[in-house]
């Protein structure tokens, strides 16, 4: 998703400073009374605060007429962060595939008539339910009852103000529905809001990240095999990185990165006699680096590597050859047939 940011300026079209999409600013007034306001997004020159529409400029003239000023808002401890539609299937339950998923369990609420806040349980995986985690999902549900500007959870009302002033996405099954996520450290919290009476109004789904990558990223290699099952060899400026997807590693599954000098290469053609024995002797003698599938860098950089055309492929006679020749070792010339006598 694109990275918005809302200007803000004086009257003269001196910029002050930016805000991200859907975050505050804080307004003091004259008194020295401080108020944060919800800022989102509409073009370069327009923006809501607190849900009225205001052109940029206009603004700032009313800040200085008023006498107040304003500066971004402190950063919020949790942010209701946009999802894709495709992120609805970790906001349901699968029996099958639960705990595989580091799904820890969820938590169902409803406002009964407006602001109670009534909820349950549902453990999935209570090996995952830690003391740690306890702590921060209550934190989490606190604050986004008492303390977020974006106050989601606080009453029905305003889980709809909420949802109308972020326009999260609708889930593509019953648009009524809206998804948040919310992400820390070590978790990711799925929030499914409904704040239709009658209904239940949130499931908090809730996850230990690292298990969320490695099954996401496994089902991604699955799904690309074809174009992640190669070895890829790219020329840099020092000699040459090798790239290929290892499967069979205590993590599941990594990413290998082996970096090959020139001088290497020359040493394996030395010490070496056949192919098998050269790229061998390069995987045993290079320096290696290796990216588990259960990190957040490893997609991007799975990506990359299926995207990005290589300068060689494969293990085979051709690539040593070529390796070689681009570590400036010259080839055995054969012997010379000699001619037969006439």
């Amino acid at each position: 998703m694109e990275n918005k940011e809302i200007r803000f300026i004086d009257s003269h079209y001196n910029e002050l400073f930016r805000i991200p999409d859907n975050s505050s600013i804080t307004v003091t007034y004259p008194d020295g009374h401080t108020e944060d306001k919800f800022c989102k997004y509409i073009d370069e020159y327009h923006t809501y605060i607190d849900g009225v529409c205001y052109h940029i400029c206009q603004w700032a003239e009313l800040m200085e007429q008023n006498g107040n000023v304003c500066a971004p808002a402190d950063k919020p401890e949790y942010t209701l962060e946009q999802i894709e539609q495709s992120e609805f299937e970790f906001m349901y339950r699968k029996e099958d595939e639960s705990i595989e998923r580091g799904c820890i369990g969820h938590l169902r609420a409803d406002f009964d008539t407006g602001k109670s806040f009534f909820h349950t349980w549902w453990a999935e995986n209570d090996s995952l339910k830690t003391p740690e985690f306890k702590a921060e999902f209550d934190k989490v549900i606190e604050y986004f009852r008492k303390k977020s500007s974006t106050p989601l959870l606080k009453s029905r009302s305003d889980m709809y103000n909420v949802c109308y002033r972020l326009r999260p996405t609708a889930y593509e099954g019953n648009k009524e529905i809206k998804g948040f996520k919310v992400q820390t450290d070590n978790y990711t919290y799925y929030l499914r809001c409904n704040p239709r009476l009658g209904e239940y109004n949130l499931y908090a789904y809730c996850y230990k990240t690292s298990e969320l990558d490695k099954f996401k990223n496994t089902r991604f290699v699955e799904q690309n095999f074809d174009e992640v099952n190669k070895d890829k060899f790219f020329i840099t400026d020092n000699g040459v990185t090798e790239v290929y997807f290892n499967p069979d590693s205590t993590a599941g599954g990594q990413l290998v990165y082996n970096e090959i000098s020139k001088d290497l290469i020359a040493e394996a053609a030395k010490v070496t006699s056949n192919t098998k024995d050269f790229f061998n002797y390069l995987q045993e003698n290079c320096r290696q680096y290796l990216m588990d599938i259960d990190t957040p860098e490893f997609r991007g950089n799975l990506e990359s590597f299926m995207q990005r055309k290589a300068d060689f492929e494969d293990y085979n006679d051709k690539t040593a050859k070529v390796l070689k020749k681009f570590a400036g070792v010259e080839p055995e010339k054969a012997p010379k047939k000699k001619e037969p006598e006439r």
